[in-house]
């Protein structure tokens, strides 16, 4: 099975996305965050930044 950088890009976007949602999918289910870890200075909020970043970059390299 070979994954060309399409394959890669959407999952590291798809990844990046969970990194966005996780902490409203907590929120919802009534296990809400400390406030201290929340917004912009979350490590998974820069994580799901960096992760998307990088697929966009890898997405417009396969378009090549």
């Amino acid at each position: 099975m070979t994954f060309d950088l399409t394959t890669l890009s959407l999952g590291l976007g798809l990844a990046g996305l969970c990194c966005f949602l996780w902490p409203i999918l907590q929120r919802i289910n009534g296990n809400p965050q400390p406030q201290e870890r929340s917004g912009l200075r979350s490590p998974l909020w820069w994580a799901g930044l960096v992760l998307t970043a990088l697929a966009v970059y890898l997405q417009r390299m396969a378009a090549q």
